[in-house]
């Protein structure tokens, strides 16, 4: 029998958990994949409709956060890969959208207060489980994400674990620190530049990270 996801506690009765955070000092670049239409300082934050941990309420703007490279990836086309793989298929771009998306990374020492749930015990303190955060129905962990952003604890995002990678992840909100929409992020390398031929694949096909992918021939 399927287990029922589970639901977030009341507003009330969730801000009445004695929640504390983390204090993570940022040193190193963190990695965030984007369209390079949406890689404008200013624009940095916003409410993805597809994030998990976007606040349900769609109000509040998000910057997802990836601690390489290859997770930044994998949490935005894993599934599409695993997909295509269970149908005896490899995932097709076009050169187009592999020049168009592009990394971003942090270019400064970031200071954030998070909701640490790679800690033992912290989802169970909130009421979460992994079937409910992982669910592709993303309506359920982001009621919790958005209790964790109304919480008077006034934390600055969510640390946890890819589901792809298991490598961190952070989601970050200006709400509490404004000064966080004025993060300094660098422009990186685009996914066309990280693809790899590779003569042990079929013709067409290149490596990025360790997926092996289609080219279309014409955008």
């Amino acid at each position: 029998m399927a287990r029922e996801l589970r639901d977030a506690l009341s507003s009330p009765d969730f801000n009445r958990l004695a929640l504390t955070g983390i204090t993570k000092r940022i040193t190193k670049p963190w990695w965030n994949l984007r369209w390079a239409e949406h890689a404008k300082p200013g624009a940095l934050f916003f409410a993805t409709v597809s994030g998990r941990l976007t606040p349900g309420s769609g109000k509040v703007p998000c910057l997802y956060l990836a601690q390489n490279r290859e997770t930044s990836f994998e949490e935005l086309y894993g599934d599409d890969i695993d997909a295509a793989k269970k149908r005896g298929r490899t995932i097709l771009f076009t050169r187009r959208d592999l020049e168009n998306r592009i990394y971003l990374k942090t270019a400064e020492e970031l200071t954030i207060k998070l909701y640490d749930l790679t800690a033992a015990k912290s989802a169970k303190k909130i009421g979460l489980d992994l079937g409910t955060l992982y669910t592709p129905q993303v309506d359920h962990p982001r009621l919790y994400a958005q209790r964790l952003h109304d919480h008077p604890a006034r934390f600055d995002g969510i640390q946890y674990l890819s589901r792809q990678t298991q490598s961190l992840c952070l989601v970050l909100w200006a709400t509490h620190t404004p000064s966080l929409k004025r993060v300094k992020m660098e422009t990186g390398p685009s996914l066309w530049d990280l693809t790899k031929f590779d003569r042990s694949l079929l013709p067409g096909s290149l490596r990025l990270f360790d997926a092996e992918i289609q080219v279309a021939a014409s955008p």
